[in-house]
């Protein structure tokens, strides 16, 4: 889940053992926010272990640890994501809901992922692993946008399957990279619910400390009547759909176009040793839509957003973004870890 947090407070510590971002932020949704990222690096360079975790005093928790490890030129990574959110907007399915009119609910989710990555070739890179997953809806408000959803799995669900990615990165002049990306998930138990995603990354760097990228995902999700509300189809802030709230456009399709610059300003400390803090700035701007069929996909029905914002950077794998992005529907800010996609 993305926050919508203003990041008030950012101290970087960077020690032979271990790099922290501690953060203190703000949102009308989730109140204060106090949490963090640890990293762990290993001290002969085969992994790291990292908690990303926070406090909202409004009543969002979460709690990811990770373990990454590397054997030869295989990458095995193991998270659990815990979250527990209190008064949830939910702003019902489609791609037209008003920005006014939403029902609130609590929900507890947790996902234990374990995969596997090895590359095939000098430009593939196969990944497969298993996902346990469980899900709780509760104090959910009444209200009608309930009851047009195309299922209604909110009580305590558990489910666990497979999931897997192909990654194919080609070189471009400029320095650049495309990135064409497969990935999809099965998951069984208590219900029975999968989706697919294709993903396309065009990005360059025609100048030194920066770079522009250009990306599209489309996501199908099948069985949507039996997927567990926390897990439903959409975009939003959980999509990095900035402009827009978590899950603001839902339904078994979406897709999202995203533009971006990234320049780096300076880096403190050690690069080679590191031991670095770099920051940078971004530009962006997103356009994005959900559907029922393949055919309801228009130009007239994209949903837009723009902005910018700040990029700090202790190492690839970790990164901290705050985004403000401007829509039809306002401003917000956005505290994310990762790049956007």
């Amino acid at each position: 889940m993305r926050k919508t947090a203003l990041t008030l407070v950012l101290i970087t510590s960077l020690a032979s053992a271990f790099a922290a971002l501690p953060t203190l932020g703000y949102s009308a949704s989730s109140g204060f926010i106090f949490g963090g990222y640890l990293l762990f690096p290993f001290a002969d360079e085969t992994g790291q272990v990292s908690v990303n975790t926070y406090y909202g005093t409004a009543g969002v928790i979460k709690f990811q640890p990770e373990l990454v490890r590397t054997f030869g030129a295989g990458v095995l990574r193991s998270s659990l994501d815990y979250r527990k959110v209190i008064e949830k907007e939910w702003y019902g399915w489609g791609n037209a809901t008003d920005p006014d009119s939403f029902a609130s609910m609590d929900f507890e989710k947790a996902n234990l992922l374990i995969d596997l990555t090895v590359p095939a070739g000098d430009r593939f890179f196969l990944t497969g692993g298993l996902d346990l997953r469980h899900s709780t809806v509760f104090n959910r408000e009444e209200s009608i946008l309930w009851e047009r959803l195309p299922g209604d799995v909110f009580g305590s669900t558990w489910t666990a399957g497979l999931n897997g990615k192909v990654d194919y990165l080609v070189p471009v002049p400029l320095n650049g990279d495309v990135l064409l990306s497969t990935s999809g998930f099965f998951q069984a138990g208590d219900v029975s619910y999968s989706g697919v995603t294709g993903k396309i990354r065009y990005t360059v760097r025609p100048w030194t400390d920066g770079e522009v990228a250009l990306g599209a995902r489309l996501h199908r999700q099948f069985n949507i009547a039996d997927t567990p509300i926390p897990d439903v189809s959409g975009i939003g802030q959980n999509q990095n759909f900035r402009g827009y709230r978590d899950y603001r456009f839902t339904g078994p399709l979406w897709t999202l176009y995203q533009l971006e610059a990234r320049e780096d300003l300076f880096t403190l400390g050690d690069v080679e040793a590191g031991k670095s803090l770099t920051i940078g700035v971004t530009a962006f701007a997103e356009a994005g839509e959900a559907a029922e069929t393949f055919e309801k996909f228009t130009v007239s029905r994209l949903h837009y957003d723009y902005g910018c914002g700040l990029n700090i950077k202790l190492n690839p794998s970790a990164q901290m973004r705050i985004d403000a992005a401007w829509s039809e529907e306002g401003m917000l800010i956005q505290s994310a870890f990762g790049l956007s996609f």
